[in-house]
């Protein structure tokens, strides 16, 4: 329906807070995953002991004190690995949510407005694709229930005598000429 979009969208924050909530909740995750993992480690080495050679020296340690700084180092770059992928990936998937949301919000404002002619354009790999659709079948159903009540005005104001239900009939008229059919 309507003419499809080939351009990209070069702007990545179309809705900057939904974007920046999205951002945050993925990485937020990643953070709390590897928490989880080190805590488990932690715990489940806790109750063994580990032999390490330290300044030319035999020490025996508990196994969660030996690793637990080793676990805190690589927790730390996993998070940032993770994090900047994360960032990556939902900046982009979002983008490909909040774009085409934009957009239609934008289009269904101007239906709102009484621009039945209004076409809800989107690329064919953007998510809401079927909404656009269906939309612009509400609008067209629209346009055309508007131009059989403007037919049924055009042959009513046929048929009426007095000028008081011509002017009631040329209210109704008025009304639907509003919307651009």
């Amino acid at each position: 329906m309507g003419r499809e979009l080939k351009t990209r969208r070069k702007n990545y924050f179309i809705d900057k807070k939904f974007q920046r909530k999205f951002i945050l909740k993925f990485c937020g995750l990643a953070a709390a995953g590897a928490v989880l993992f080190g805590m488990i480690v932690c715990l489940l080495s806790r109750s063994t002991l580990t032999t390490t050679c330290e300044n030319s020296r035999i020490a025996i340690k508990s196994t969660a004190d030996f690793i637990l700084p080793l676990v805190l180092l690589s927790g730390v770059i996993v998070i940032a690995i993770i994090g900047i992928s994360t960032i990556a990936i939902t900046l982009f998937t979002s983008h490909k949510i909040a774009g085409p949301l934009y957009r239609m919000q934008k289009d269904v404002e101007e239906v709102a407005s009484g621009n039945l002619k209004k076409t809800f354009a989107l690329r064919q790999t953007d998510e809401i694709k079927a909404l656009a659709v269906s939309l612009g079948n509400m609008t067209e159903m629209l346009r055309r229930n508007i131009a059989e009540a403007k037919e049924g005005v055009i042959e009513l104001e046929t048929l009426l005598g007095s000028k008081e239900e011509k002017a009631k009939l040329k209210k109704v008229k008025t009304a639907l000429e509003k919307f651009i059919t």
